[in-house]
């Protein structure tokens, strides 16, 4: 069980520093202390099968996600779309920014990186090659340079406990095929996720956009996050 600081980014206690760890091809990142084993048996399988995955992004704070989220909402930057088009931020309403936003990057304390159980993938190969990693649908479709990797992580992700949250696109968060989540872990995070107290936090907060996202925070996690693939 999480306190509800650790389960919105406010509190590390729940996480174990990785660093310099042979097992898991030398590689450093957080992630929650339950969660250690299994990854490490997934990257060693992976690693044994010929499709090495890279971890690229795992554990990240409140803090972190507020600076990612701040920089989209409070500066003239052009927003992703679903449809592969784009926008600029500053064309848009406070509202709109908002919900152009969300499309790709979580509301600070909303995001399934505060848990320690998620993790962003690549292929290792093309990494060590130099490839510039851009986490976008086309690198894992069948021309892409993930596509290996995705068609071993369907394959296998379950016999290890975990599954991709984001598997294809239900309305909320876009498709992200390459984020995966350990189950047994994710799943009570998500049943204790509380969103009164987030609410209560982002007011006190500098959030770009605080007033429109408080304003309908209960509808918003609706929507971005338990609105998830569980199968």
């Amino acid at each position: 069980m999480m306190t509800p600081e650790q389960l919105i980014g406010l509190n590390q206690d729940h996480l174990l520093n990785i660093e310099n760890n042979t097992e898991l091809l030398g590689q450093k990142f957080q992630c929650h202390h339950e969660v250690l084993i299994p990854i490490a048996k997934l990257i060693r399988q992976s690693e044994m099968d010929g499709v090495p995955l890279r971890i690229v992004s795992s554990y990240r704070s409140f803090e972190r996600q507020a600076e990612i989220w701040n920089h989209k909402f409070n500066n003239d930057v052009e927003l992703n779309l679903r449809d592969g088009s784009t926008v600029n931020a500053f064309e848009l309403s406070p509202k709109e920014r908002v919900d152009a936003i969300l499309h790709y990057s979580a509301i600070p304390g909303t995001s399934r990186h505060h848990w320690g159980t998620d993790f962003d993938v690549f292929d290792a190969a093309a990494i060590d090659q130099g490839y510039d990693v851009q986490l976008t649908e086309a690198e894992f479709d069948e021309k892409g340079p993930c596509s290996n990797l995705d068609e071993w992580l369907d394959y296998n992700l379950e016999k290890f406990g975990f599954f991709k949250p984001y598997r294809e696109d239900k309305g909320g968060v876009a498709c992200e095929p390459w984020h995966i989540s350990y189950e047994p872990i994710a799943s009570k995070a998500l049943e204790e996720f509380p969103v009164e107290f987030l609410k209560e936090t982002l007011r006190q907060k500098e959030i770009g956009g605080k007033e429109q996202i408080t304003s309908r925070l209960d509808s918003l996690a609706r929507k971005y996050v338990y609105n998830i693939c569980t199968d």
